[in-house]
């Protein structure tokens, strides 16, 4: 399913899209306006509780912006606005990096709620483009700094840094790190997880954390008590209370 240049598939909740212009992975316009309508759909479609966005073929998740497109920069979706959708989506969205993520590669990981990547030799994600006279224009400068901190952040991409997994696990750019025999499974079990929590109280979690981080922690705190007092009148609630007394798993519907 899908277009060309991103696929999708769902299986029990879990959507994927695979950014479909291997070896590279590099964004063009056709992608973005690809990735733009999936994730429209996948945030209207209740059969979708997590997003999982991983890259074709074993050796890149994505090399960022293709350059032979750059006449259509400004057309389409904007890629800015496009990461800003998925820091601020309303499902969990994990970037499954499956090889190297750089540049855009490297901000579109970014903007995901997870970042889990594969142990591997090519593996390797940074914000090089300083190396070619440019700055990270999607986002990274703002992203990496609010993950790692603004000296660590500067670092990198002021010297145009590419880190392995294990480098970038011990300064938290990613999350997990698994092997490339166990990385697909292992990056599903922890989807599936996601996958049987109660979407609405899921859905408040990232709500109120997003607005924390971007209007500040009065802000947040506002839309945590609206949340919660939303969520005490769902059969959700009634379900997590009912299961909890009979010591069995909740089955959450989304009501």
């Amino acid at each position: 399913m899908g277009g060309n240049t991103v696929l999708i598939e769902i299986n029990n909740f879990v959507a994927t899209l695979t950014l479909n212009r291997p070896p590279t992975n590099s964004i063009n316009m056709s992608m973005r306006v690809e990735l733009d309508e999936l994730l429209n759909q996948c945030e209207n479609n209740n059969d979708v509780r997590v997003v999982i966005i991983t890259g074709a073929g074993d050796k890149g998740f994505s090399a960022g912006m293709d350059v032979s497109d750059v006449a259509n920069l400004h057309n389409g979706p904007d890629a800015i606005e496009l990461f800003n959708k998925i820091d601020r989506y309303k499902k969990p969205v994990i970037a499954a990096i499956n090889g190297y993520a750089l540049g855009g590669g490297c901000e579109l990981a970014l903007a995901c709620h997870f970042r889990f990547m594969i142990d591997a030799p090519k593996a390797v994600i940074g914000c090089p483009e300083i190396n070619l006279g440019i700055t990270p224009g999607w986002g990274g400068i703002q992203r990496m700094a609010r993950l790692l901190g603004r000296s660590k952040a500067l670092e990198l991409i002021l010297l145009g840094k590419r880190l392995t997994a294990k480098e970038a696990l011990e300064i938290g750019l990613i999350d997990k790190i698994f092997s490339a025999e166990t990385f697909h499974q292992e990056t599903m079990e922890f989807a599936n997880q996601l996958a049987k929590k109660a979407p609405l109280a899921v859905q408040s979690i990232l709500k109120g954390m997003i607005t924390g981080i971007e209007k500040g922690i009065e802000e947040g705190l506002k839309v945590d008590r609206e949340c919660s007092e939303m969520l005490a009148k769902t059969e959700d609630a009634a379900e997590g209370f009912m299961a909890f007394a009979q010591k069995r798993e909740p089955v959450f519907k989304g009501r």
